[in-house]
């Protein structure tokens, strides 16, 4: 009974949100863009908290462009990792 569908599918949105996240970060270092720490962080913040707000709600997840909570873990992880490789270029 290990991986139930709705286990894949929350592992599937994590990693689809933390991809996300990478090739964007990807896309702005090759036009030379950069943020700062503080903007990684406010980033963090709204993503945890549109998790929380998602695994909170009992509405059905219904639209294009509502995402999962695992979806904005995924890209709050990404973020975190983003924030630490660039505090340890510094």
């Amino acid at each position: 009974m290990g991986n139930t569908p709705r286990n894949n599918t929350a592992e599937r949105d994590y990693h689809a949100g933390f991809s996300r996240i990478m090739w964007f970060a990807k896309q702005a270092r090759l036009r030379g863009w950069k943020t700062t720490d503080r903007q990684l962080v406010h980033e963090i913040m709204q993503r945890e908290r549109a998790a929380q707000i998602r695994e909170k709600s009992s509405l059905p997840i219904v639209g294009p462009e509502v995402r999962s909570a695992a979806w904005n873990r995924g890209q709050a992880d990404a973020l975190r990792t983003l924030l630490q490789a660039q505090r340890e270029r510094r």
